[in-house]
């Protein structure tokens, strides 16, 4: 007799297992969630950068972040809870040399039905005081993007997966599983077993070696992330739209009353695949300190290190990525569910996949078309691509 018995068990506490899990509750599934640390979101979600945006160079990805960007925006009346959600507006910056790609790849989202239009450097500028122009051909700008926060978003599918009944399961890592007469039998750490009728594997940069214990090759590995936090310029008090500068490869964002989040735009700079995501350093390279503080004083005019600009804290997260940098949204078999390999797309995803694996749980069809992300593709050799693949930033978007 198995210790624990669910109609569905969901592997992983981040943000995707407990969005998974509050929409199975919500369906009125029986829930358990079994989770490796002590709380959930204390990995990938609690170091994401959680911006919310519809600009990729993937329709089928623009369909679902254009989704659940409404969902972040009607978070608290449809969950019940905070995310923490800023609408601050979203915009991508371009050099002559990249405007006709982004033109094009405007053109698809706005068939696909999102809010975005051009706006000249100058307008922007307005947006973002401080905003350095000289070198940016063209701006488009999406009103309706921003950011959210991600402890807030986590807790709040949490506390509302357990309002509606679902049990967690904290420090339970998952050490086998075997098909059993009624779905899966699965063995936890302390060495109790759960009988579960279906699973949803939601184990981020932990995919491959808990999808090996269900016969799953889950190509998934674990990248290193840099963040570096300035302050802001004196000019750019409050909140301002987030910024994808995609001629110095860098992404800026409010944070906190004084502080500017910096990330990297950069392929070079997340090249560093790691065997395993334990143990990684956490410690932030020197380059990557001078990288943030160069593409920010290139960008905004009053960053100055001796001024503004001065590091309020540095530090390192982990994209749980796939070789082509894609998630894997998959049902390998009719009682076994998988949502991986986000490659930093998660947060921004996670209200419509969380619906989207209660969905496939209970026998119903997709709202999305998702099966370009199956995990065949990897096998097939029909990896996805950008259809609008920038000059530098190519690979990320």
């Amino acid at each position: 007799m198995a210790d624990y018995l669910t109609d569905v068990l969901v592997i992983g506490a981040g943000l995707m297992g407990c969005a998974t899990a509050y929409e199975l509750a919500k369906a009125g599934h029986g829930v358990l969630v079994v989770e490796k640390n002590a709380q959930p979101g204390l990995e990938t979600t609690a170091r994401s950068g959680a911006i919310i945006r519809a600009h990729y160079g993937v329709p089928e990805l623009v369909a679902l972040a254009l989704d659940a960007n409404g969902r972040f925006a009607r978070f608290k009346d449809e969950v019940g809870l905070d995310c923490g959600f800023v609408n601050s507006g979203y915009g991508v910056i371009v050099d002559e040399d990249d405007a006709d790609t982004l033109r094009s790849a405007v053109a698809m989202h706005q068939s696909v039905g999102v809010n975005v239009s051009f706006i000249t450097p100058e307008e922007y500028a307005e947006l973002v005081p401080g905003l350095k122009t000289e070198d940016i051909a063209l701006v488009a700008y999406e009103p309706d993007g921003g950011f959210a926060n991600p402890a807030m978003t986590v807790a709040a599918f949490a506390q509302r997966a357990s309002d509606l009944g679902a049990r967690f399961l904290y420090d339970q890592p998952v050490t086998g599983a075997q098909n059993s007469a009624t779905g899966w039998l699965v063995t936890l750490k302390d060495g109790s077993t759960v009988s579960a009728g279906q699973v949803v594997i939601c184990t981020g940069n932990w995919s491959k070696p808990v999808g090996a214990f269900f016969g799953l090759d889950l190509p998934v590995s674990p990248v290193r992330a840099q963040i570096v936090v300035v302050d802001r310029a004196n000019t750019m008090d409050g909140v301002f739209p987030v910024v994808s500068d995609l001629i110095n490869l860098a992404y800026f964002r409010a944070d906190g009353k004084t502080g500017m989040w910096v990330g990297s735009s950069d392929m070079a700079d997340l090249m560093e695949k790691l065997d395993v995501p334990e143990g990684y350093r956490v410690a932030v390279d020197p380059s990557a300190v001078s990288a943030a503080l160069s593409k920010s004083e290139l960008r905004f005019r009053g960053i100055d290190s001796s001024e503004k600009g001065a590091i309020q804290r540095a530090f390192c997260g982990l994209y749980e990525t796939t070789p082509d940098w894609q998630p894997i949204i998959d049902s390998p078999e009719t009682n076994l569910h998988v949502a991986v390999g986000f490659s930093g797309h998660g947060f921004k995803l996670s209200p419509v996949i969380g619906e989207a694996m209660a969905r496939r749980v209970s026998g119903q069809g997709d709202l999305h078309d998702l099966s370009l992300f199956n995990l065949g593709r990897f096998a097939a050799g029909k990896t996805i691509s950008s259809r609008y693949p920038y000059r530098r930033a190519r690979f990320l978007r």
